[in-house]
């Protein structure tokens, strides 16, 4: 099999066919030529080059994750990125590609998951899983006898079954993933069709749309973008600050849904949306499109790989219990645990035992020594933790029903190591007054994120070395750990989360009148959006 063709990829086969050159404009390109590619004669090695492309955050270079490589290199010169890599044995170049595009694309890391086992011949319907090619096998072909080949085998529609044994086969059609005859439509990539770089206080703009063929026809500023087929990243990055799109036509289902992935509301009507200066409003109705849109029709939907999360949570106040509890009540993750932690002698573990027990899914409740630190007792309650990704929850800060959803969600599309919420909601409970402060912007990689709402993979976790063993700047110290260790933290939106300071007992050390400096609004009483 010669290299595949692949609109604007050109690729150069040399050293007597063990090796390509490839030379792509952008990102987007290698996703593609990695699923074209796959089942093709093995190479032992690839140069790529992507004339454009900027990292998520200045000096983060990804790594190739592939075992046998004996030459890896990535260089970036501000405009574009070049990859080279070379195996000690023929490799598939679909694997090698996917090799390198994961050195230039941020991969969530550190959970697990079912081995993905790929079948030459996939449509452009399954490039979102480009980063994850690492076995593709071909018919007849045989590996080790004593295991099993595929946990999920990926097959195209009309592709001929390879035989081997695998635990589910999917079929990935043009629109539909259909496994054991239940389909999901997977209508969007996730590394594209994203709410990144929107803002909390934007996105009001009401643009008009028509509907022409099979493509909707948007209007901005006297220029019309026509969106047909797949929204890219160049567009999806030009719409992030438009609010709505007002179109009296029925707008194909495939943009629909990756326009509300970006954030980006569909309305027949514009009387229908709030009012301009209504900013809770806008983007309530942007979080819960988008919401949607990721959790439907996502991969992750298709395969069932959203990870399971445990919540740790330690206390050592006794009159935060119900309201502790009663948060964590309403979280609606369907793959969730707790670890609460009875932080010392103060608080009543057989209490807290009770309220465990009513809680809708499994929790446990450790004693842990009050001469601990808090560090210490989170890296206690972590060790204890089952699931694949754990997020930190405070005892007295309010969370909605679709607070861990938010944090796994963006962890999938930013594929960064860290995610948290950002720090807009504040409850000054010395003042009865919440305010509105989205002084660190949303929906981007970043250096901090409200701690008590971070979510790290146990694997990313351990290999950071765990929650320092500190009594305060707990989160800022894993912060630092992760980055120095080349990971990304990323910050959604601060919807459902909202931090309250009060008059004493925090381990934060920042005056409640820093609150009250660059608000965007304020409000008596406690408000939890």
């Amino acid at each position: 099999m010669s290299a595949p063709t692949v609109t604007d990829a050109r690729i150069r086969v040399r050293r007597g066919g063990s090796a390509w050159q490839v030379r792509v404009p952008r990102l987007a390109v290698v996703r593609e030529l990695v699923i074209a590619s796959m089942g093709g004669d093995p190479i032992e090695a690839i140069e790529l080059e992507v004339a454009s492309w900027r990292p998520p955050v200045a000096g983060w270079l990804g790594r190739p994750g592939l075992g046998g490589l004996v030459e890896s290199s990535v260089t970036a010169d501000g405009t574009g990125a070049r990859v080279a890599l070379r195996a000690a044995a023929p490799a598939d170049p679909g694997v090698l590609l996917a090799a390198a595009l994961r050195c230039l694309q941020p991969v969530a890391t550190g959970a697990s998951a079912p081995q993905l086992t790929f079948v030459p011949g996939l449509g452009a319907n399954a490039t979102a899983l480009a980063p994850a090619v690492r076995d593709v096998v071909l018919a007849g072909e045989e590996r080790d006898k004593h295991v099993r080949r595929a946990d999920d085998l990926l097959i195209g529609e009309g592709t001929v079954d390879p035989g081997v044994a695998r635990g589910r086969a999917f079929v990935i059609g043009a629109d539909s993933w259909t496994c054991e005859g239940i389909a999901c439509e997977v209508l969007l990539d996730p590394a594209v069709h994203r709410p990144i770089g929107r803002r909390t206080t934007e996105g009001t703009q009401v643009v008009p749309g028509r509907v022409d063929g099979g493509a909707l026809v948007i209007t901005r500023s006297g220029v019309s973008v026509r969106l047909e087929g797949d929204i890219t990243s160049a567009q999806a990055r030009a719409v992030r600050d438009v609010g709505a799109v007002e179109c009296p036509d029925a707008v194909p289902r495939r943009i629909a849904v990756q326009l509300n992935a970006c954030g980006v509301l569909l309305v027949n009507d514009a009387s229908s949306l709030p009012a301009p200066d209504d900013v809770i409003g806008w983007q309530s109705r942007s979080v819960a499109e988008r919401r949607h849109a990721l959790r439907a029709h996502s991969p992750a939907a298709a395969l069932g790989t959203w990870p399971s999360v445990s919540v740790v949570m330690a206390t050592h106040r006794p009159d935060h219990l119900e309201h502790a509890f009663a948060q964590l009540e309403r979280l609606a993750y369907p793959r969730l645990e707790a670890v609460i932690g009875a932080h010392g002698p103060a608080v009543d573990v057989a209490r807290m035992r009770e309220l465990a027990a009513r809680l809708p899914y499994p929790a446990r409740v450790l004693a842990i020594d009050s001469q601990l630190s808090l560090g210490a007792a989170l890296q206690a309650l972590s060790l204890a933790a089952e699931g694949d990704v754990i997020t930190k929850m405070d005892d007295d800060d309010h969370y909605s029903a679709e607070h861990v959803w938010d944090l796994v969600l963006a962890r999938m599309y930013s594929g960064a190591q860290v995610v948290g919420k950002a720090l807009d909601w504040v409850h000054l409970a010395a003042l009865d007054t919440t305010v509105l402060r989205p002084t660190y912007g949303a929906e981007r990689y970043a250096d901090f994120v409200a701690g008590g709402t971070m979510l790290i993979s146990r694997g990313d976790l351990f290999s950071a070395g765990g929650w320092r063993p500190v009594p305060k700047s707990v989160d800022r110290a894993l912060l630092d750990r992760v980055l120095e260790m080349g990971g990304l933290v990323y910050r959604t939106h601060g919807l459902g989360y909202a931090y309250v300071r009060r008059a004493e007992g925090h381990t934060a050390s920042v005056a409640d009148e820093h609150f009250l400096t660059k608000t965007h609004a304020q409000f008596p009483g406690l408000v939890t959006p």
